[in-house]
């Protein structure tokens, strides 16, 4: 039996993050589109940007004799809208990482999540991805693009949800930039098709990656499509909460909308696309915290075996929210 744990969304804040205050609200001029943020922060995402530093330490200590564990991205609170390219933020994922490679040393896997490349404000549309963020990502923080473990019949392949779906990134993209992002993107999409022309037929694939945005565009591509039933699990981060992906499921197919700004426009098309999730048998590490409309938070256990299910996988999610 082998246990992997992961850990998603923890938003770790340095004291360099912790001094910029409100910042969101400070990339919006329109006084109306500022009370809704508020209203959003206080009632449904979480009203203290800054207070889950005490969720990784949690971690560390429940995770007890763990054979894996993985980092599936957003190590930072990202209040520069640039991800780790702003040294605050820089600080916050080498203080999250650093707990977590000290506890786990080499059991630890980390990958990257949209805000620690860097992601626009949600109504200001203010910063968005770096190269050098990936550069930090890839270097001094240690973080991957892409792993493959296998472990008996089960292959276990990580990936960079950014790069695959970069196409819904384009306005997070500064002009200059796009041509070496889509250059990344090609050589990471060839290193995805080489390992999944290696797995044999009786393999069973589990995948990780830290937005769904990315599912379809891995749908459509025909070496993925012939290995889809061969995949047990999907397994991401990014909607911080079972409500969101409830919520997700449920709006499946809905137009896009127009007209209420780069944030509305990107949820709704990544919602008119989530109708194919289903065969990736997607499931979702909330952030340890969860949300203030549903604080159920925690990290998730995969239990890999050869005989306990048909497919030889458990998950489950172990809270971290009910130690308070």
């Amino acid at each position: 039996m082998i246990r992997i744990l992961i850990i998603t969304d923890v938003h770790y804040a340095s004291e360099a993050e912790r001094s910029r205050g409100d910042y969101e609200s400070r990339t919006v001029s329109n006084p109306w589109l500022r009370f809704l943020l508020k209203q959003y922060r206080n009632f449904l995402w979480r009203r203290d940007t800054f207070g889950s530093n005490h969720y990784c330490d949690r971690f560390i200590s429940r995770a007890g004799d763990a054979d894996w564990v993985i980092g599936n991205g957003d190590y930072c609170c990202d209040s520069g809208f640039i991800g780790v390219a702003d040294d605050p933020s820089m600080s916050s994922a080498q203080a999250c990482l650093g707990k977590l490679q000290h506890a786990f040393g080499d059991k630890f896997i980390g990958m990257m999540g949209d805000h620690d490349l860097g992601k626009k404000s949600m109504f200001g549309g203010f910063g968005g991805m770096r190269l050098k963020s990936w550069e930090r990502c890839t270097g001094r923080l240690g973080l991957k693009a892409f792993f493959r473990l296998d472990i008996e019949q089960h292959v276990l392949i990580g990936m960079n949800s950014t790069l695959i779906g970069l196409p819904e990134f384009v306005p997070d993209c500064p002009p200059e930039e796009y041509e070496t992002w889509n250059a990344l993107r090609e050589k990471h999409l060839d290193t995805l098709r080489d390992a999944f022309a290696s797995i044999g037929r009786k393999q069973r694939i589990i995948l990780f990656l830290h937005d769904p945005t990315a599912i379809p565009y891995l749908a459509n591509i025909p070496w993925v499509r012939s290995k889809l039933c061969q995949i047990d699990a999907t397994i991401i981060g990014h909607l911080h909460s079972p409500l969101i992906m409830q919520m997700s499921r449920l709006l499946a197919g809905m137009p896009k909308i127009q007209g209420m700004g780069h944030t509305a426009l990107k949820m709704s098309t990544a919602l008119q696309k989530a109708r194919e999730w289903k065969p990736f048998n997607v499931k979702l590490v909330p952030a340890p915290g969860g949300i203030e409309v549903w604080k159920k938070g925690g990290f998730g256990e995969l239990i890999l075996s050869s005989s306990d299910t048909s497919s030889g996988i458990h998950f489950q999610i172990k809270s971290l929210v009910s130690a308070r």
